[in-house]
Formats: C-alpha cells, structure tokens, sequence
C-alpha cells in the first residue's frame, strides 16, 4: 500500500475530498515523521439527515515515540477536522483502547459469512497437488450450486454493470431512508472506489425491473495462486431497493454464486451488519463465520442511533476492508 498512485487515488482523487485540506495528518519529530493518521471522507445516513463524517484507517506511532501521547493528539486533530468519526478495529490493536478513552463508543462485531464452493481450491495444503485438487471439489459437488449455462442471458433482469451511472443516484435516493444510519452510495463514490482503485478489478451486478434499477453488488476475486487456484472471492457490497428486498437480494446473490462458480473460486466472504440480507446469506448457505472486526463510532450527536447495531447498514466495501485487499490484476 506504499505505492504512489494508490495514496493519489485514496486522497486526492476521491470525490469528497478538498485538494488543500487532505484528511491526514502526521506528527514530526524536527524533519522525522514519527506518527500518522489518515482517514477517508464518507457521507452519512443518520436518521432522515445526511452527515460529513470520517474512516479512520491508519493510527500509526513509531515504536520509539510510544507512550508519549502523539496518537492521542492525531486523534484529536482528526476530531476537530470532522467530529463524526467512524473506524474499523480489532481488541488485538491498541487503537481501541485509546479510542474509548476519547469517547469512542465499540457498537459491535460485524458478522462474517462465508460459504465454501471448492474446497480444493481454498485450501493452500491441497491446491499444490492438481489430483488431489479435483478429487476434493469433485467429491463436494453435492454440496455445491448447480452452475447454470447461459445464466446471465437467460436472467435478464440481472446484468453485469460496467459503470455506475445516475441510475445509482437514484437508486441510492429512493433506498437510504429504509436504514436508520448507511454510509451514502451515490455514482461519484462508486465509481472511484469499484472503477478507478489501482491494480483492481471490481464485477458488478444489477438487478433490473422494468428497466429500472433495483439494487447492486460488488465482488472482487482474489487473484490466482502460483497452482492456478482462486482460493477467495468477497462480495464486497450490495444495495437493494425496498420495494421488493427479498426477490432483489436473492437475485444479486444467484448472480453472485454463478460468477463464482464460474471462475472456481474456492470460497466467497462477505461482512454485513443488515438483517434482511443476513437472513437471505442463510437462506443460500452462508454460514457464520469469526470475525474479530468491531465498529467504532465518535459523535456527540444521534446516540441512540449511531450507537446501536441493530440500526446500521453496513457492508465490507463500507470500512477498510476492500480498499487494503491485495490487487488482483
């Protein structure tokens, strides 16, 4: 992630950004950099109200400066810049710790679901040996997805997108108010995070009736192996209209489950704190999976909101957890 094009496009190019306030910021020691902090900005659903808020991605203090209260000061610094302040952590780091001593609030665990395709594929120990390979995933069969020729051109409805256009916007328009607190979804964001991140390829799906846009979802396959194996895909978002949820979320995940099957990947992943597509992940295998990742949220204001899971819509493109994927092109 040290790559220049990749911090161009995380903080330059993105389109809530201002070019001469970048939120990141670094502590110095004379001309040495001892400590960072960097975020990205994100519009915020709370209620029937749309916020300005920030991911904290990186808290960063050099092992010799610790102790000194330099993390402190950045995470005061990146307050007064926006005080809706949302981050992705596990209880492994330090971070949370210092965070709650701040006021910041852990709201909960974002559930992990995962369903296995080809076991012989996601296993590292197995996909060095191409015959023990094909015997796995040929004995798993039963217990797979039926893959289905010609899906894509026989399931109109449902199409791979290429760009995210203002269908999108109104998409997102019409979808917010059903989640008491989402990050925003509009075309100019997915665009720079699905189409313009360096070194990747995003798929995106869309589900269509009567020409009109019903929702989407974003999955990213890992690259292959040095054996040829693609041992993981994640769908990394999906949004759905709320007029007819279940049938948008179903579709989007049968389109899911073909793309792959198509490609053998070994197994998908997805993070999700939504409880209609949690039930329909049931529905189509997934099961529950660990997962150390928890929310933390900073704000004075629309506790009771912001501070209850049961009131997020949340998925794995929301944080950090796609962008830091490794590239797959």
């Amino acid at each position: 992630m040290s790559d220049s094009g990749f911090w161009d496009w995380h903080f330059l190019e993105n389109p809530y950004v201002k070019a001469d306030s970048l939120p990141v910021w670094v502590a110095k020691n004379e001309n040495k950099i001892v400590g960072q902090l960097a975020a990205t900005p994100v519009k915020l659903q709370v209620g029937s109200t749309r916020k300005d808020a920030i991911w904290i991605l990186d808290l960063i203090v050099h092992s010799d400066y610790r102790g000194k209260g330099i993390a402190k000061k950045l995470v005061l610094a990146a307050e007064a810049f926006c005080p809706l302040g949302l981050g992705v952590n596990t209880n492994e780091q330090t971070a949370p710790r210092l965070l709650q001593k701040l006021g910041w609030k852990i709201v909960g665990k974002i559930t992990r679901y995962n369903k296995l395709l080809f076991p012989g594929e996601a296993l590292p120990e197995i996909a060095r040996f191409p015959a023990a390979r094909r015997l796995i995933n040929f004995s798993f069969a039963p217990l797979r997805p039926r893959f289905q020729k010609n899906f894509f051109g026989e399931n109109g409805n449902l199409r791979v997108v290429e760009k995210f256009d203002s269908s999108f916007d109104n998409l997102w328009n019409e979808s917010a108010n059903q989640w008491s607190c989402a990050v925003a979804r509009e075309s100019a964001i997915l665009n720079w995070q699905y189409n313009r991140q360096p070194g990747k390829k995003f798929d995106v799906l869309g589900f269509y009736k009567n020409e009109k846009l019903h929702g989407y979802a974003v999955l990213f396959f890992r690259k292959r192996d040095s054996f040829g194996a693609l041992p993981k895909a994640a769908l990394a978002d999906l949004c759905y209209h709320p007029s007819q949820p279940v049938e948008t979320i179903d579709q989007l995940l049968r389109g899911t489950l073909q793309l792959a099957l198509e490609r053998r990947a070994g197994t998908i992943v997805t993070d999700v704190l939504d409880s209609t597509v949690a039930a329909r992940l049931k529905v189509f295998g997934f099961g529950r999976v660990k997962n150390p990742l928890q929310l933390m949220v900073k704000s004075v204001e629309r506790q009771d909101i912001l501070h209850d899971a049961n009131r997020w819509f949340l998925t794995r493109g929301d944080s950090d957890t796609s962008i830091f994927e490794h590239p797959n092109l």
